[in-house]
């Protein structure tokens, strides 16, 4: 197969910083990097670091297993308790900040460990459009994004994913369990696994993909899915009620905006470092 210029680009990128190591969540973006790299480089020069904490959802460590065995790329876990971090905890403005930052440490502590020097991660053009301070925490520890280097966005990511015979190429992103909580509404393991418990009913039992539950004032769960699935969902809403209100949520509704990516964000400060009102980053 002829290689695209943008793949002959990415893995020149991916050479000059070898032997590197990938932050790996397992989803579309760093899963396509991590079987890239390892396609492209030399035995050895790839490995995956995936940091497992209570804001991930409990399926990734399970997946990000699964795909390092499928692709015989080594891989290690490190599990780290960001709730732990008062300032994770208090989910303000600058959490995903505080929350990176921890994990980024973590998992460079790990790499040089094994002998590894650079951290590279998935992050694409695609999220110059979305505010993301975690970007920030990634640029003082000196992360290299290596997407964001070759000038590629989603688009032509998932199309490179299906060239490698990635399986579940497109896949939809899994967001932070953190972005389900509204900005300055402090985060315990309790609230989250109840808020992943309920994604996962409505993705098994209702067969929702792509589906959000965010957890709002009085214990209010506002479900989001896609417009597609919006009607049907209308449809099963006295049942999906019945099983939410089992897991301890007080009310439920859905959310007839149908799901949008980055729906919590906060607006992003201004050029004079301000802050302003709005929402938390996520998905």
């Amino acid at each position: 197969m002829t290689p695209l210029p943008e793949e002959i680009r990415l893995a020149e990128i991916l050479r000059s910083h070898a032997p590197l190591g990938i932050a790996f969540s397992g989803g579309a973006d760093s899963t396509a990097l991590a079987v890239f790299a390892a396609e492209h480089l030399k035995p050895g020069e790839v490995l995956l670091i995936h940091a497992s904490t209570p804001l991930v959802p409990g399926r990734e460590g399970m997946l990000v297993r699964e795909i390092a065995d499928a692709w015989s790329i080594p891989l290690r876990i490190v599990h780290v308790d960001v709730l732990a971090d008062p300032a994770v905890r208090a989910n303000d403005s600058m959490r995903c900040y505080h929350c990176k930052k921890r994990l980024m440490t973590e998992s460079l502590r790990a790499l040089h460990e094994a002998g590894f020097a650079t951290l590279c991660d998935g992050a694409n053009t695609d999220d110059n459009s979305d505010w993301r301070p975690g970007m920030k925490a990634a640029a003082e520890l000196g992360v290299r994004h290596p997407f964001l280097e070759a000038g590629l966005g989603k688009r032509r990511i998932r199309l490179i994913a299906r060239r490698l015979g990635i399986d579940g190429w497109m896949m939809p992103p899994s967001a932070c369990a953190a972005s389900r909580f509204p900005c300055g509404t402090p985060l315990s393991e309790k609230e989250i696994k109840r808020v992943v418990k309920a994604e996962r009913l409505l993705a098994e039992r209702f067969h929702v993909p792509d589906v959000r539950v965010r957890s709002l004032a009085g214990r209010t769960a506002s479900i989001e899915v896609r417009e597609i699935q919006l009607r049907r969902i209308l449809r099963l809403e006295p049942e999906i009620r019945k099983h939410l209100s089992a897991l301890g949520f007080h009310a439920v509704t859905i959310d007839r905006a149908g799901y949008r990516r980055g729906a919590m964000n906060r607006v992003p400060p201004p050029a004079s470092g301000r802050e302003t009102n709005g929402m938390e980053p996520g998905s």
